[in-house]
């Protein structure tokens, strides 16, 4: 069993980390929100600026306090650029065409992203992750291949001493020396783990995803994956990776050339690695259960459709619906960008999910007709991904993203999702909706209908958002919940610290349908228009056309010293077990950093920081 779906309380998990000696990893950091990018193109071209890393290789380590970075930029490029996420450090590069920086490291994980600008604003970027082993403050860490992990948050990696059988907290089996949970990269789609130092000597390491089974008071049946017996020298590093089991390779020279031969080799559990690089008019129905579809190379592999998707009963390759579409249970698609998906009845996707549960990371959508349309049971989640350009026609028909009935819990979170034509930018019709800490807007040119719309009901929390209507805006409403029905089992809507603008000049703020209950605390509503629309309960929102933020102008929606935001917010508390507190904070593109303040909260989506 790979995937455990039982979810960790805090409670257990502070238990069972509380039961051992536990070192974790770095703090997580981020960049200021970024003022509005150029509009995704129509599609990629020639023109349209590229960038490669040559060194150093994804994983590498290093004992040195910076580390070199170098690469090749194509086009017309004016600056390249480079960002530690971990540090929050950035700088320019020396040269263009060819280009190196020496970027500053922190211990521990560090993804470096590369970005290079042409003379016409378009940009093209690259990242990689490096560790940095400070001597004496590590002797174990690793990666863990995201295939093996269970993203709601269940992973950890137990450390024995000895040669032993692994067994859980308080099993009649050998007892761990040590546990530390294993946690997502800030912005990226691999996950790390890392003990403190650890005494000379011999050790059994192994990785679980069942964690949140793991009670220290009774024997449990956790199941451990990629056991390992490893020795660890007297003041080292050992460096332990938790790697795929079986890797289909694809690309030019691969043993499979295009995604759409990987699919017809796989077996369920592969990881599919598809080399950087545009793949045209490969439409793939991927019917194998936990499949990993990873791009790999530096930049996302491109996933393009340049011709209507035709339909033909029977034959994968013409399947009316979408360029891939997810028929499996349990699959996971990280750094693969979409564009061009049409067919003949204007529905097509990028995505077309047909299976329960998927996993989406790190992937751009733009300029089909849905960037993603589906959810067939299970949950679907989005993080650190961007929608743009998706939708077509005059009806609002199609959407950025739109997730189907039957979904039993959407999750959307640290994305950036902007410019759909005419359709929503977000669009669900799941039983439970988590919208947490993305930006969600049309800026200046975008012409969007609704920017969330909830049609169902359901349970719904909209939480550390950054939303803006532009001035182009199909329709009036900003959020509309339950506008075509209550069809969902819960009518509940928790709208929290999220900071939202209307540029239109007039509207609704948020639109409730009748007999729902919402409640709606800590937000700030900034421009004309009625902030609520039919039922709900409103505690401590700013409502002020100069709410003090940054620059309205230029969507960067940070508190300044003088906004009346600051320390005015309320406790939103918790309800159906689910704490309102916001955690984190939106990072422009399509990342988060960790939400801390001093003294009561601050309404609105970030905290006040100099």
């Amino acid at each position: 069993m790979r995937r455990s779906k039982r979810l960790l309380s805090a409670a257990r998990f502070s238990l069972l980390l509380a039961a051992v000696a536990i070192s974790g990893c770095g703090g997580i950091s981020g960049s200021s929100p970024a003022g509005d990018p150029p509009p995704a193109g129509n599609d990629t071209n020639s023109s349209d600026p590229t960038i490669h890393i040559a060194s150093p290789a994804a994983g590498s380590t290093t004992t040195t306090a910076s580390m070199v970075i170098t690469g090749a930029a194509g086009g017309n490029i004016v600056q390249v650029s480079w960002r530690n996420a971990a540090t929050n450090r950035t700088g320019t590069a020396s040269g263009t065409a060819n280009w190196s920086a020496t970027v500053p490291l922190q211990s521990g994980s560090n993804t470096l992203t590369v970005t290079a600008q042409d003379s016409a604003g378009k940009t093209a970027s690259a990242s990689v992750a490096v560790t940095y082993i400070q001597s004496g403050q590590a002797s174990l860490l690793g990666q863990v291949d995201s295939s093996w992990v269970d993203r709601s948050g269940n992973n950890a990696v137990y450390v024995y001493t000895g040669t032993v059988t692994p067994d859980d907290l308080g099993g009649a089996g050998a007892r761990p020396y040590a546990v530390v949970p294993v946690l997502q990269d800030n912005g990226g789609c691999t996950w790390r783990y890392q003990f403190g130092a650890l005494p000379a000597g011999q050790y059994t390491v192994a990785y679980t995803s069942q964690a949140a089974n793991d009670d220290p008071t009774t024997n449990d049946a956790i199941v451990f994956t990629g056991t390992a017996s490893i020795i660890v020298p007297d003041g080292a590093a050992v460096v332990r990776n938790f790697s795929a089991a079986r890797i289909l390779k694809v690309g030019p020279g691969r043993a499979y050339s295009r995604p759409g031969a990987a699919a017809s080799a796989a077996q369920n559990g592969d990881v599919i690695e598809i080399d950087a690089g545009e793949y045209a008019d490969d439409i793939v129905v991927w019917r194998q259960d936990n499949l990993t579809l990873r791009g790999v190379g530096g930049t996302r592999a491109h996933m393009r459709a340049t011709r209507l998707i035709p339909y033909t009963p029977g034959n994968d390759s013409e399947n009316g619906m979408g360029i891939w579409v997810t028929k499996g249970r349990g699959i996971t698609v990280e750094n693969i960008e979409f564009s061009g998906a049409k067919v003949s009845d204007q529905n097509g996707a990028g995505i077309r999910v047909d299976g329960p549960d998927i996993n989406i990371c790190n992937s751009y959508f733009h300029d089909n007709e849905n960037g993603i349309l589906g959810g067939t049971g299970g949950n679907v989640l989005v993080e650190h991904s961007e929608f743009a350009n998706n939708g077509i026609g005059e009806y609002g028909r199609t959407h950025n993203m739109y997730i189907s009935s039957g979904t039993r819990r959407f999750t959307l979170r640290y994305s950036y999702t902007h410019h759909a034509h005419i359709g929503h930018n977000v669009k669900s019709r799941a039983q439970e909706n988590h919208i947490l800490y993305n930006r969600i807007m049309d800026e200046v040119t975008g012409s969007s209908s609704y920017d969330i719309d909830i049609p169902d009901a359901g349970l719904t929390y909209i939480i550390g958002n950054l939303i803006q209507q532009g001035a182009a805006s199909d329709n009036s409403t900003i959020v509309a919940y339950g506008a075509e029905g209550a069809g969902n089992p819960i009518h509940e809507l928790y709208v929290v610290n999220n900071t939202i603008v209307n540029d239109r000049g007039s509207g609704t703020f948020l639109s409730v349908r009748s007999g729902t209950t919402a409640r709606i605390v800590n937000n700030i509503f900034s421009g004309n228009g009625t902030v609520l629309s039919g039922p709900g309960t409103l505690v401590s929102n700013l409502v002020s056309n100069t709410p003090g933020l940054v620059s309205i102008t230029g969507f960067d929606y940070r508190l300044t010293a003088a906004s009346s935001a600051r320390d005015a917010g309320t406790s939103p508390g918790s309800v159906n077990g689910f704490d309102l507190t916001p955690v984190h904070e939106y990072v422009h593109p399509a990342g988060q950093k960790q939400r801390t303040r001093s003294g009561n909260i601050d309404i609105g989506a970030y905290e006040y920081s100099p």
